[in-house]
């Protein structure tokens, strides 16, 4: 099999998803799964599976209706977490950078024990001497999110320690004493950062004043998330 038979493959899935017959579906990708999988040999495979890994995440490729790009089905997520993660150590780039952009965001299933790391991967696809910008500011979009995850129930409480976010500020501020990053991801941080400070100085100050008018008078525009509480 080659790349482009693979593809006609998986199109045909999608054709057969787009037209609301989804058993149809997946009963013929598991099917060509389970080909591929007997009739293709490993180095056949990877070379398909690095194509595909490529056109679908650095190009964008494959287009969906509501999506910048078609969902990628179970069964090849499957094949794809054998693929990458068996690259993963040989210390291969970037393959290292695209487990962590399929698996890193959501419960991987085929992984069920978290015995593959996906930070953890994404860490030493940082350090990569073949580290390229898409990992440096997905490393950088990691501490963000951490600080964004945090502030989530300000000012009542803070999700994460004082510690935590120390960490994550040194981290982030390495990045980029090393890296150049994305402006708009420098400038969030920068925000978050801003924010929390704010907090902790509010919190040892005994919480006196109002916490959404201290942000104000520090030029800080800040929107608490909605929080929702059930009584039993």
């Amino acid at each position: 099999m080659n790349y482009d038979e693979f593809i006609t493959e998986i199109q045909k899935y999608w054709d057969l998803r787009s037209k609301g017959l989804k058993k149809q579906a997946n009963s013929f990708l598991f099917d060509f799964t389970k080909r591929f999988k007997n009739d293709v040999s490993e180095s056949d495979a990877d070379k398909i599976l690095f194509q595909f890994c490529h056109e679908y995440i650095d190009e964008l490729k494959f287009p969906g209706d509501n999506l910048p790009r078609r969902h990628i089905p179970f069964q090849i997520t499957e094949l794809l977490n054998s693929y990458l993660y068996r690259e993963c150590k040989k210390n291969k780039m970037p393959q290292m950078r695209w487990a962590f952009q399929i698996f890193g965001k959501y419960y991987n299933p085929h992984d069920p024990k978290h015995e593959n790391n996906p930070y953890h991967i994404l860490e030493c696809a940082y350090m990569h001497e073949q580290c390229d910008q898409k990992t440096v500011d997905l490393y950088f979009n990691e501490q963000v999110n951490f600080l964004w995850f945090g502030q989530h129930h300000f000012p009542e409480g803070c999700i994460i320690t004082h510690e935590a976010f120390e960490n994550t500020v040194q981290t982030a501020k390495k990045i980029l004493s090393e890296k150049s990053v994305e402006p708009s991801l420098v400038e969030e941080f920068e925000y978050y950062v801003k924010l929390y400070q704010i907090y902790f100085d509010w919190q040892n100050n005994g919480r006196n004043g109002d916490f959404y008018e201290l942000c104000k008078s520090e030029g800080l525009e800040y929107e608490p998330v909605s929080t929702f509480y059930y009584k039993k």
